[in-house]
């Protein structure tokens, strides 16, 4: 057997996942930026795959809880999660009442194919339940957080592409929204 150079070790788990992770996206921030901030590309890079580190890590943790499970291979919404989305529309709901506006815009939007045409009925239904308003076709608004409640939605197999969230600093016709819900 050959000896091992010093400092160098087999890489684990965690960190062959992080470097398969690396994308396309990552060379092109590294392309884009000058030569005097390859710091920065390596700090994108590790925000990054520590970002979709974390997402995997929940994933597993919902199959655990048994709030999704994995069909084929897509992963789908169970009963119990679905019951834990209800419960998390009426919290989202509640924040109307209870939390103060931080003055920020939370979007949710969808562009989700027609043969998953039931999946966008019951997205629509969840955020009319959750105290959304409709902004236009398939974008729709709150003044709270509400990234979890995005994400749970999104955890239904077929419809995480099809689903983005951002959150808007300020937003043309804003003091209409506020008269819609009850802001100021």
């Amino acid at each position: 057997m050959g000896k091992r150079r010093k400092g160098s070790r087999k890489l684990g788990r965690i960190e062959r996942d992080i470097l398969k992770e690396l994308t396309l996206g990552d060379m092109l921030y590294a392309y884009l930026l000058s030569a005097k901030s390859t710091g920065r590309f390596y700090k994108l890079a590790q925000e990054r795959a520590t970002e979709r580190y974390r997402r995997k890590k929940a994933m597993e943790r919902l199959k655990e809880e048994q709030y999704i499970a994995l069909v084929g291979e897509h992963l789908s919404i169970t009963r119990k999660g679905r019951n834990a989305i209800g419960e998390l529309a009426a919290n989202t709901r509640s924040l109307l009442k209870n939390t103060t506006w931080d003055r920020k815009w939370r979007v949710a939007a969808y562009d989700i194919p027609e043969k998953y045409a039931p999946l966008r009925d019951k997205v629509r239904d969840i955020l009319k339940t959750a105290g959304f308003r409709k902004l236009q076709h398939s974008i729709w608004i709150f003044p709270h957080h509400c990234e979890e409640l995005v994400q749970l939605i999104k955890t239904e197999g077929k419809l995480g592409p099809y689903i983005l969230y951002g959150v808007l600093e300020q937003i043309e016709e804003e003091q209409l929204l506020k008269k819609l819900f009850r802001i100021s």
